[in-house]
């Protein structure tokens, strides 16, 4: 028993040293690691125009850092001409971020995208954005604070957004899920060039594949209540000062305006159902709970009474779905269901085959009513 077994090993040991002799070792000081690609289209030639962020890992060079301009009808053609450029051989491997340019993102990102899904070498955890300009200008900005180049600063700041609850978040695997999936268009974060510095500054409404619209940053939290849900999250609001004349008293001396109420809330969460009422006539009910604490107020009001607490309370909730119907209607306008009411609409209506182009053929004429619950459940120093 004893011989069978270490004959065993010893063969299993044989069989795994000489696999690993037929794989092609990489040193990683010899190869050009691709951080980000960035996509425009080439009026001239219809080709790709691709933006290659590369990294090396190289102790003998001062400036790790490369980028490399290169065109091709496709993904693996712009990488190959990519590698006749750089002295490192080129792998994806550590991809993080993809962006496209605005006439690729008008015009439809999925053939592209369908090309990286069939790589391997490509992780779905990379994030999917869209560029407000052409990609060659803005990879181009040199201030990318401490981050190595400005590919890993790009997702340094794409995931910083979203682990901060500031936008939705935009993986190729989140986007190729809502692409796929009927009654639920995708995503993504719009980034834009300010003083030589690449920042998020919108998100972008999708229809399928193509952009359709934009919700600003202050739309994207009205946005994600309904499509996501806060854990941790934070919104400042402003509020009729007139609503609180009996609880509030006046700051001596202060330089602010007596008309508004500036409310600062954090620690949000909050939970969203969307309900089908009437298919034949596309009602829907939406329930938001939502329950946060008072950081800060611009004016002096007591909130340890029932009284100002419950008020403050009905007006964020009159605020909340007011800005939701602006928000839904907008998207209705440009055909991009982003918050998932094609999806509650097909589960209603299961063994109709409901296809992507007939539920954008009925979204804009859905109806929704909203019940809005907020708490506020502590609150923090008046200041």
């Amino acid at each position: 028993m004893r011989k069978t077994n270490c004959l065993g090993i010893i063969f299993s040991l044989f069989i795994l040293i000489t696999l690993s002799s037929c794989l092609e070792p990489n040193i990683i000081e010899e190869l050009g690691i691709v951080t980000a690609y960035g996509f425009d289209q080439n009026p001239d030639t219809q080709e790709i125009d691709g933006t290659v962020v590369l990294y090396q890992f190289n102790p003998d060079i001062t400036d790790a850092s490369q980028i490399i301009h290169s065109s091709g009808a496709t993904f693996d053609t712009i990488r190959a001409n990519a590698n006749k450029q750089s002295g490192y051989q080129i792998v994806n491997g550590q991809l993080q971020t993809l962006i496209f340019g605005p006439t690729i993102s008008e015009e439809g990102i999925f053939p592209y995208l369908d090309t990286i899904e069939r790589n391997a070498a490509v992780s779905d955890m990379l994030y999917v954005a869209v560029a407000d300009q052409p990609t060659r200008d803005l990879m181009s900005a040199s201030n990318y604070e401490e981050a190595p180049n400005i590919g890993i600063y790009l997702h340094r700041l794409i995931e910083t957004a979203v682990k901060s609850e500031v936008i939705v978040s935009s993986t190729f695997h989140e986007f190729m899920r809502s692409y796929f999936r009927v009654g639920l268009d995708p995503v993504v974060p719009i980034l834009t060039v300010e003083d030589n510095k690449v920042e998020v500054n919108a998100i972008g409404m999708m229809q399928n594949d193509v952009l359709v619209g934009t919700l600003s940053m202050d739309e994207i939290f009205y946005a994600r209540l309904l499509r996501d849900r806060f854990k941790e999250g934070r919104v400042e609001m402003t509020m009729d000062l007139d609503n609180f004349n009996q609880y509030f008293t006046q700051y001596v001396n202060d330089p602010r305006s007596d008309d508004d109420l500036n409310v600062v809330i954090d620690q949000l969460s909050s939970r969203a159902s969307i309900n089908v009422e009437d298919t034949d006539s596309l009602d829907f009910e939406v329930d938001i709970k939502l329950n946060g604490r008072v950081i800060e107020l611009s004016q002096r009001i007591n909130l340890d009474e029932p009284s100002p607490l419950k008020k403050m309370e009905s007006e964020i909730e009159r605020q909340i779905e007011e800005n939701l119907i602006q928000i839904v209607e907008k998207s209705q306008e440009v055909g991009a269901d982003i918050f998932g009411f094609g999806v509650q609409y097909n589960n209603a209506t299961r063994g109709q085959s409901l296809t992507s182009d007939e539920w954008h053929g009925l979204f804009p004429d859905i109806n929704i009513n909203y019940n809005i619950d907020v708490e506020i459940k502590r609150f923090g120093i008046v200041q």
